[in-house]
């Protein structure tokens, strides 16, 4: 591991200055962290070599510090100093985690203990494997290729073939695949002229299963990266999921499938089997490919160890090749009979749906005397013109559209062209919908009339009125007589809650109360009282109460307001 490198070093300046100032030996690979976003280096790398050896020898010579001086230094430079350390391996951070926290093999995550399954690419948790002495990495458990099928056999866009020959190049492994195509056999023979007593293919055996004839894009054989043998498996990409699965169900019409005579296993592949390269270099160039789709992405197996060698088979433009030109006649006349054959069917459900259905005699009777008691004319029936239809598509009378804008200012919508606001008057419903309401009518014509479209309707010229101002009046208008003035009807006593219980028991208006009728007849006046004064006391009476309360209130409320107040206060004052 190296910290505190130039930022602007690479990996090749770090190779070329080990190489020239330290003559380092055994070195595979150099790798330079770096942010994701802006690319620029973190002043941090590592250095592989070839076996432990070479690495002991290297920082046993020049621990702690190496000094680089970058591509940009000058004749005065003296170098920036870069710490060295062993880095540890991946083992080594295994131990460190969470005890029973398991690593996949298939894309290397760190999952907990409580996953049975990758979160990454859902591959299943591996049974606990041979474990070396403390401080001793664990060893390496070989790879067949069982660690890239996919978990409970989801479809994929790839196939895996395992337990292939070591001597099976990429072309036999691709002649191999091609077993899996849909026989081209099965098809009847167009020209019709079979012999007498000869086999029909089967519609519904085995000859129709497979994937379509070419949809084999490439094939990849997993070979060693120092030795470049042969690591027996490999995968073929088809262009859809659904080839792939087609070639799956052609399989399993098989009692065994060989490649090379040797008998095969196939499965889907899982997510994690090709992972993304984030910085390609020149030295893991050829380790890498790309999806067919996207060229700029690179590709590369999971396992550091390998690398996958790719023959294309066949791409998307092979798939549609140009017809000869009689069958490309014979096409567009089949294609012309079918519109004519569509166009036959649409007419002959358009005049079904125009026929009327016989009304039944009884119903018919029934309904001739509802239309005579309404008023209602009755409709010739040898008439069959449709004039619903017409109605329906003809122009309204009156247009709310703006050709200039491409806008209805009756319903307020926009269009991108006149004919759609031409379509929308006389087929939208919402637009006959809102012709029934005053409001948007008066609002749309007032739109129509503002930007000029509709003049402005005349006003109204009172003609008489300016006659006059001009002649003046012909006949003098002759004053209406005032009405006589009515006579004042008697008013009506109100009966008080008194005299009414009076009444009751038996007592009559202008007799004395009592059981004789001897006693008083007049009633008690009510009479208003001067403040703190008792009741015999000489002038404590201040007349009836109606009559002081009408002095006091004949002028405006707030004088009457202001000289209550004005003699609570002298009441007050006068306490004092």
């Amino acid at each position: 591991m190296m910290d505190g490198l130039p930022v602007d070093m690479a990996e090749e300046d770090i190779t070329n200055e080990l190489k020239d100032g330290y003559h380092i030996e055994g070195l595979e690979d150099v790798r330079v962290i770096r942010d994701r976003q802006t690319k620029l280096s973190r002043q941090l790398g590592f250095l592989r070599f070839r076996n432990l050896d070479c690495s002991r020898d290297f920082v046993e010579r020049n621990f702690p510090t190496v000094l680089f001086y970058g591509p940009n230094a000058g004749p005065n430079d003296r170098g920036t100093k870069v710490r060295i350390a062993y880095s540890r391996e991946r083992e080594d951070r295994a131990r460190a985690r969470a005890e029973g926290d398991w690593t996949c093999r298939n894309c290397s995550i760190v999952n907990y203990s409580t996953r049975n399954k990758c979160f990454r690419c859902q591959a299943p948790r591996p049974e606990p494997g041979p474990a070396g002495p403390p401080g001793i990495a664990a060893p390496k458990v070989e790879n067949h290729g069982d660690n890239d099928a996919a978990p409970e056999n989801q479809p994929s866009q790839f196939l895996l073939f395992r337990g292939l020959e070591s001597s099976v190049t990429e072309e036999l492994l691709a002649k191999g695949v091609a077993k899996l195509y849909r026989p081209t056999n099965s098809v009847e023979n167009p020209s019709g002229n079979q012999k007498k007593g000869a086999k029909v293919a089967s519609t519904t055996g085995d000859a129709n299963l497979g994937a379509r004839d070419g949809s084999i894009r490439r094939v990849l054989l997993v070979r060693d990266r120092r030795t470049n043998e042969s690591w027996r498996y490999g995968f073929a990409e088809f262009a859809t999921v659904q080839d792939a699965q087609a070639a799956i169900t052609r399989l399993n019409s098989f009692d065994k499938f060989t490649i090379s005579s040797r008998p095969v296993l196939v499965s889907y592949i899982h997510a994690g089997v090709f992972v993304p390269v984030i910085n390609p270099s020149a030295s893991t160039d050829r380790f890498t490919f790309s999806p067919l789709n996207n060229s700029q992405l690179k590709l590369m197996y999971w396992d550091d160890e390998a690398y996958v060698t790719e023959l294309t088979v066949s791409s998307a433009e092979m798939d549609n090749p140009p017809a000869p030109p009689e069958q490309q006649q014979a096409k567009s006349n089949k294609e012309s009979e079918k519109e004519k054959a569509k166009k036959r069917k649409a007419d002959a459900t358009a005049s079904a749906a125009s026929k009327k259905m016989a009304v039944p005699s009884h119903l018919q009777f029934w309904s001739n005397r509802h239309a005579e008691l309404h008023g209602i004319k009755k409709r010739d029936p040898n008439d069959k013109s449709d004039e619903g239809s017409q109605e329906s598509t003809a122009p309204p009378s009156q247009s709310y559209a703006d050709l200039n804008r491409n806008c209805c200012y009756l319903c307020m919508r926009q269009f991108k062209s006149s004919a759609e606001v031409n379509r929308h008057e006389r087929l939208s419903q919402y637009h006959r919908s809102n012709l029934q309401k005053a409001d948007l009518v008066s609002r749309g014509m007032g739109k129509l009339i503002k930007h000029g479209i509709v003049p402005a309707p005349p006003e109204y010229r009172d003609r008489a009125r300016e006659r006059r101002q001009t002649f003046g009046r012909s006949k003098a208008t002759a004053k209406s007589k005032a009405p006589p003035p009515k006579e004042p009807s008697p008013e009506v006593e109100v009966e008080s809650k008194g005299a009414s219980l009076l009444s009751k028991m038996g007592w009559s208006a202008g007799s004395g109360l009592g059981a004789q009728g001897t006693g008083m007849t007049a009633p008690i006046a009510t009479e208003v009282y001067a403040q703190g004064v008792g009741l015999g006391a000489q002038g404590s009476k201040l007349g009836d109460a109606a009559e002081e309360a009408g002095r006091n209130t004949r002028s405006r409320y707030d004088e009457f307001l202001q000289k209550t107040r004005q003699t609570a206060r002298d009441r007050y004052e006068k306490l004092e």
